[in-house]
């Protein structure tokens, strides 16, 4: 019986958020931009993949730019599976152009201890868990032509948790999907 009003109560804090949405979305021009204030992102390590959704020439690679840390964390993972591979070596193969290729990724989230912080959002005014830990993520593509990108992160994503899952609390290994943008 207690909970029975819980969700008019939450509508009205949800209320709260959507009224300081709408305020933050009509002061828009009034704020002063913060484009370039926080630097470059970290993406100086440049990839080659074969992509899983497109057909290329068996010597064409795709490029994808990914950070070194990442590239050096999750590359072993990647390459130690037969269905994924990612080098930062073009070999023998050609590089093809295909504007608006972005490469599939995997996004490995570690944290040893499992800490969260409670922080305020700018927008809403709300709380919310902002969580504590090292974020990385490298490109990947395929191996072969019949290689399907879901078989791919699986091989991944059980190689990563077994081998780092247990030194750390929180071990979360998710899929950015290849896209390709059409204009």
């Amino acid at each position: 019986m207690g909970n029975r009003y819980s969700d008019i109560k939450r509508a009205a804090r949800l209320q709260e958020g959507l009224n300081n949405y709408v305020n933050h979305l009509q002061t828009l021009g009034s704020r002063p931009s913060r484009i370039g204030q926080q630097g470059p992102r970290n993406l100086d390590k440049l990839v080659f993949v074969k992509p899983f959704l497109i057909d290329v020439d068996a010597d064409e690679v795709l490029s994808a730019q990914n950070s070194t840390d990442g590239y050096n964390q999750l590359q072993s993972y990647i390459n130690g599976s037969t269905l994924a591979a990612t080098t930062d070596n073009i070999g023998a193969d050609t590089l093809a152009a295909l504007p608006g290729f972005s490469a599939a990724r995997v996004v490995l989230f570690l944290n040893a201890t499992r800490s969260v912080t409670v922080a305020r959002s700018a927008v809403t005014n709300l709380e919310y868990l902002r969580y504590a830990g090292t974020r990385y993520s490298c490109a990947f593509g395929a191996t072969a032509d019949t290689d399907d990108i879901m078989d791919a992160f699986a091989d991944i994503k059980a190689a990563t948790i077994q081998a780092l899952g247990g030194a750390n609390e929180v071990c979360r290994v998710s899929l950015s999907r290849e896209r390709i943008s059409v204009d």
